[in-house]
């Protein structure tokens, strides 16, 4: 996983006023758990990993800054409301759904369970 890219992606997917230096242990904590999710034996280099710490870095940003939204005043007085938390965290979820879809073969199946033993 390159942190460099992973940095790069992060700021495409928060925007241009988001900086990733600032959320570097964000970062961290997300290629850690992308980490944790992969198979022995796969090549940490492939890009696609890179998309979903991103993404998974994305989620944790979006959940963290969630709670921070509220209102804002507008030049001329209205109030307006910057964006819905529910939709921001909606779209994060499907970006990581999306990325984990990508990197399926890399990573190990956490939908396996016992039906009886």
């Amino acid at each position: 996983m390159n942190a460099q890219q992973i940095a790069l992606l992060f700021g495409l997917f928060a925007g241009d006023d988001v900086l990733a230096e600032t959320y570097e242990a964000i970062l961290e904590m997300a290629q850690q758990e992308v980490q944790n999710m992969l198979l022995e034996g796969v090549d940490e280099t492939d890009a696609r990993l890179s998309y979903l710490v991103a993404a998974v870095a994305f989620l944790r940003y979006t959940e963290i800054t969630a709670a921070r939204d509220r209102t804002a005043c507008t030049f001329a007085g209205g109030v307006a409301q910057n964006t819905d938390a529910a939709q921001k965290l909606e779209f994060a979820r499907h970006l990581v759904d999306a990325y984990r879809s990508l990197c399926r073969s890399l990573l190990q199946d956490d939908a396996f369970a016992f039906a009886a033993v």
